[in-house]
């Protein structure tokens, strides 16, 4: 994969050339890097965080809308280019960076130094219904059921942007079949909010490392990372440290 074409796969509000570690941060279905808007100025100097965008949203919206942890992964080992990284993804994205780190593996490139995944039941559990078949009306109001905010819902353009790849993430979501394979060779943090209905079976995420498992829980639904990050940061940023590479 050629840097120019994995230049596109990331977005990042400021410059970290010394950063001593990459933070690869994956959307929630539906979503794009601005998700991550903000954390740049929440993060230390010492962790580059880098926002995933994926195909057909945002800056790609051109592309069509799609989900390849193959490609993921050949992006993120060649933007890395041999610094030490940590995946982190929320709900979609902490399957999907899953996902990337077993094809690392796997293809017996470097992994992330930690796998970090927020709102993201255990892989092996089954998605809660289908939605990517429904029409428009009907997924708008599941929308507004998970407690999208409605001047978003009231915004016709922005919905005709938002409604495809949602429709491309749920349907991987839905056609997602767990594999049992090899532990990973790094940690797993696991976060979520503790009213959060989709985060099922979080302990059983210690069967997938040989690295050791944390769970942590917060206040708040499924939503609760863009009510209040700084949490969950403080204990990332602690759970990255002992993996700084110092200059």
């Amino acid at each position: 994969m050629k840097a120019l074409d994995a230049g596109r796969w990331f977005l990042r509000s400021t410059t970290r050339t010394e950063a001593e570690l990459v933070l690869y941060c994956l959307p929630h279905a539906g979503a794009g890097a601005s998700a991550y808007r903000a954390w740049s100025a929440l993060l230390p100097s010492w962790i580059d965080p880098a926002a995933v965008r994926l195909p057909g949203r945002e800056h790609r919206i051109a592309e069509p809308p799609s989900v390849d942890p193959e490609r993921l992964a050949g992006a993120v080992t060649t933007d890395a280019a041999g610094r030490p990284f940590a995946l982190f993804g929320h709900s979609m994205g902490g399957l999907l960076a899953f996902e990337v780190a077993r094809v690392l593996a796997a293809t017996g490139r470097p992994g992330p130094v930690r796998l970090a995944v927020s709102a993201t039941a255990h892989p092996r559990t089954p998605v809660p219904g289908t939605i990517s078949d429904l029409p428009d009306e009907r997924l708008v109001q599941w929308l507004r059921e998970q407690g999208t905010p409605p001047r978003l819902l009231a915004d016709e353009q922005l919905l005709a942007l938002l409604i495809p790849p949602l429709r491309a993430d749920s349907a991987w979501l839905e056609s997602y079949r767990y594999r049992p394979g090899p532990a990973l060779r790094c940690g797993v943090s696991v976060f979520a909010g503790r009213q959060d209905p989709y985060a099922l079976d979080l302990a059983a995420w210690a069967a997938e490392t040989a690295a050791g498992c944390v769970v942590r829980r917060y206040p708040g639904g499924h939503h609760y990372l863009a009510e209040r990050p700084e949490p969950l940061l403080a204990d990332l940023v602690e759970d990255l440290a002992p993996h700084r590479e110092r200059r």
